[in-house]
């Protein structure tokens, strides 16, 4: 599984730096979808930039929901199947 992982990661983090290489212009990133020539929210930045912040918010989410599953499992696995069965003294049926 991590020959996998390695054999598709760095196929794809190569690729991501030499697109990131290649546009170094700068761009205008806007927040803004009802006026794109003079937007509201918006910063100039070279695109490089961009696609390197885009793939590490991607490591980050998806570093997040692994440790998040990860942390569910181990909490199911280390919860019992059955809860203990309450003392007999605690049902109203034996008490007289």
């Amino acid at each position: 599984m991590k020959f996998l992982r390695w054999l598709l990661l760095v196929p794809v983090a190569l690729l991501a730096i030499v697109i990131a290489i290649a546009n170094r212009q700068p761009v205008t990133f806007s927040l803004d979808p009802f006026d794109p020539l003079n937007p509201a929210i918006g910063l100039t930045m070279p695109l490089a930039l961009i696609v390197i912040l885009a793939m590490f918010a991607g490591i980050l989410i998806g570093g997040a929901a692994s440790w998040r599953q990860a942390r569910v499992k181990t909490a199911k696995r280390s919860s019992p199947i059955m809860p203990a069965a309450a003392p007999a003294a605690s049902l109203p049926a034996t008490q007289d």
